[in-house]
């Protein structure tokens, strides 16, 4: 375990790390590279009547879906043909799932059994497929066993300790990392010489001051005795004079004093270390933080840490860098989009709306970009706002090459089973 006397320090910190091979290396902000145009892509929607029995994903409408949702994505005449075009009985294959707001709303276990049973087809070995998200007791009431033995398909988190403040906690590659300033204690200093307290919104006050956080959960005792009003203030997003207040207070407070790699968001050694490609299971969803949740977001707050700090401008800067980095870029090969059932409010699964189908796409940004006008609907019948203005991190994705946010480059294919 990390002690408070390795983290904490007076010493100047060297930024970055060392370059190795592969993905096991830092990538700064300024070193993803757009990638190149490419042709439409495509999205491939598959509606079924009776998909959803009650609140529960029915197998029989999944499984259909499935079936008739890989061939049209693929080309390929029969399932099984379009499972092997994408993955070889060498592959060890990811499957991303999103455990939050089980039991309502959370990644199906019908939809995983169905991808697993695609891999399987494709011939990839039992133990070769690993089911996982960020912590092991996020599992406990999605319907899924652990396991993390060397029999049978693996169920695991990435870790059991909580990643989301700190930038290195045990399950995650001190060598394969994002280099991002925002949220550090360095540039907090930077914005209060000027009128940013005045000025920024609650959730940029709030956002540059995640350093605090973690100060504290490394001991810090000057930092702890914010804690308390620091949770308090993690969904009060209306009170931006308490989080002004904090930041007042602590502004100067902590002069001399260095966090080493609070600039790093290291990723899971899952995706780092373990698995040759990946399968995206997510669930379409609202978030205060970025707008939409679903794709691209599943996967860039599923794998890394030190990620409050990501929210400072709804996620615009930090998503697209998460993906284009190395350990990902090249591993992304399918995302399986559940949208028969639709948060519609932030905190998971309070407010529901359903739909009846599932979504199929090798691109996760357009993808993305036909769920906002998905939950836009939802949210529009609800009598909710827009969130359209703050999910500027589908955009962002386009713009950096991770795929297309134009309605006239995405191939919608629409489907009924």
């Amino acid at each position: 375990m990390t002690t408070r006397r390795e983290f904490i320090k007076t010493a100047a910190v060297i930024a970055g790390g060392t370059a190795l091979a592969g993905c096991r290396s830092g990538v700064r902000l300024s070193e993803t590279a757009p990638l190149a145009s490419g042709a439409k892509s495509r999205v491939i929607s598959v509606a079924a009547e009776d998909m959803l029995v009650e609140t529960r994903y029915n197998p029989a409408a999944v499984g259909r879906a499935f079936a008739a949702g890989m061939k049209e994505l693929t080309g390929e005449k029969t399932e099984a043909a379009a499972w092997a075009s994408l993955f070889s009985p060498d592959d060890v294959v990811g499957i991303k799932i999103n455990c939050l707001g089980a039991p309502r709303v959370s990644s199906s276990v019908e939809s995983i059994q169905a991808v697993a049973a695609g891999l399987r087809s494709a011939g990839v070995k039992e133990n070769a497929i690993i089911v996982w998200d960020r912590l092991d007791r996020e599992f406990q009431r999605t319907g899924l066993t652990l396991n993390k033995g060397p029999v049978g398909m693996r169920v695991r988190g990435t870790s059991t300790q909580g990643e989301s403040i700190l930038p290195w906690v045990e399950g995650y590659d001190r060598d394969a990392f994002l280099s991002l300033e925002d949220g550090t204690l360095k540039k907090f200093r930077e914005l209060v010489r000027g009128d940013f307290l005045q000025t920024a919104s609650y959730r940029r006050i709030f956002n540059s001051v995640t350093w605090l956080w973690m100060l504290s959960r490394m001991g810090d005792p000057r930092a702890v005795a914010f804690e308390p009003e620091m949770r308090r203030l993690y969904t009060a997003y209306d009170d931006r004079e308490g989080i002004k207040k904090i930041a007042e207070a602590v502004a100067g407070k902590f002069e001399g004093v260095t966090i080493p790699d609070e600039d790093k968001s290291c990723f899971s050694r899952i995706v780092s270390r373990d698995i040759t490609k990946l399968v995206n299971i997510a669930v379409l969803k609202h978030n205060e933080d970025s707008g939409v949740t679903w794709a691209a977001k599943n996967i860039a707050l599923g794998v890394t840490t030190n990620k409050v700090r990501f929210h400072i401008d709804y996620c615009a800067k930090a998503i697209p860098a998460v993906l284009a980095h190395p350990c990902l870029r090249d591993k992304m090969v399918l995302h399986i989009g559940e949208a028969a059932k639709i948060s519609t409010v932030s905190v998971a699964g309070t407010h529901l709306a359903t739909d009846n189908r599932i979504f199929f796409s090798r691109d996760p940004v357009a993808m993305d970009r036909l769920g906002l006008d998905i939950l836009e609907a939802k949210r529009a019948a609800q009598g909710l706002e827009s969130i359209r203005p703050i999910a500027t991190h589908v955009a962002s994705c386009a713009a950096a090459g991770l795929g297309t946010d134009d309605l006239s480059r995405i191939d919608l294919r629409e489907l009924r089973v």
